[in-house]
């Protein structure tokens, strides 16, 4: 799967509140970095990150710009609730290895 493929993917889950297809979009040993919130290790951490979301977070959701290098893509959007989100996100093999994210209202 192509970068591309795995953020439409990841976006297209966390945007239906789908947290299994969102994170099954992660390698194993992967790290999410969070503005604010910390870190977290590993599958189960970031699924755990990921059910802590409240429902309806992402309505509204634009990805406002995307930018691919190599594996790396810096992702920017906002929802009806936030005025701005960025994440940059590492893919290798069709799986995210690492992520930041940052967001403001």
């Amino acid at each position: 799967m192509s970068i591309e493929q795995v953020l439409d993917d990841h976006m297209s889950g966390l945007v239906a509140g789908d947290v299994e297809r969102a994170v099954a979009d992660y390698a194993d040993d992967a790290v999410m970095i969070t503005a604010g919130m910390g870190t977290a290790e590993g599958i189960e951490a970031i699924r755990q990150a990921f059910s802590m979301i409240p429902p309806g977070m992402f309505a509204g959701f634009e990805e406002t710009e995307r930018v691919v290098v190599g594996e790396t893509a810096m992702v920017t959007w906002k929802t009806d609730a936030l005025a701005f989100g960025t994440d940059t996100f590492v893919v290798r093999d069709g799986k995210i290895v690492a992520q930041t994210v940052a967001f403001s209202g």
